[in-house]
């Protein structure tokens, strides 16, 4: 898929979650954001789902924690069984996928 940088491929795809808020460009501006920060690269897509791979995953749970909650205000779902910024925060330190998907 041409684009710009990872971030940008969902928008190009004109991958769309119709019953979610939220925009292919917003996803994107979250994902360049994670990408700068955290390098994060989108690694897989789905009908309602999306996988990560981060090569810069926080490294204690207090890194972890703002990351998670920005995880809640991003998906439906953050990573499988997880419903929690705390369980998300603890799912995510030195993990370097991180999933997402929407109802």
């Amino acid at each position: 898929m041409p684009a710009g940088r990872p971030a940008d491929i969902l928008a190009c795809l004109g991958w769309d979650r119709q019953n979610n808020d939220i925009s292919a460009a917003e996803l994107g501006a979250v994902l360049r954001s994670w990408e700068d920060r955290f390098g994060a690269r989108l690694l897989e897509v789905g009908f309602d789902e999306i996988r990560l791979l981060v090569t810069r995953p926080p490294r204690t749970l207090e890194e972890a924690l703002p990351i998670a909650a920005e995880h809640v205000m991003f998906s439906d779902k953050a990573h499988a069984e997880c419903e929690f910024v705390g369980q998300i925060a603890a799912s995510i330190v030195d993990n370097p996928f991180w999933d997402f998907w929407w109802d």
